[in-house]
């Protein structure tokens, strides 16, 4: 897998949303990182990011299923 896998589409262009997520999730995990670093552990900013991290993987799947039952349905409803 290449580092580049996390920005692009599955055509092999470049997505900008895929861009974005993953920028945001970096910068989301040094802060953190950095804020433990300078502060110490702390339960609620390292809950708060997880929370984050899960739930936004979870909306994720969860609209990637979605997605993926409607085309279905949409398919079996045309000849």
């Amino acid at each position: 897998m290449s580092p580049f896998d996390l920005i692009r589409s599955k055509d092999g262009s470049m997505s900008l949303t895929k861009l974005s997520a993953s920028t945001f999730h970096f910068l989301l995990a040094v802060f953190v990182s950095v804020e433990t670093y300078k502060v110490g552990f702390d339960v609620a900013i390292w809950a708060l990011y997880g929370g984050f991290a899960v739930g936004h993987a979870g909306y994720d799947k969860t609209m990637a299923v979605v997605k993926d039952l409607k085309d279905k349905a949409r398919d079996k409803a045309t000849p």
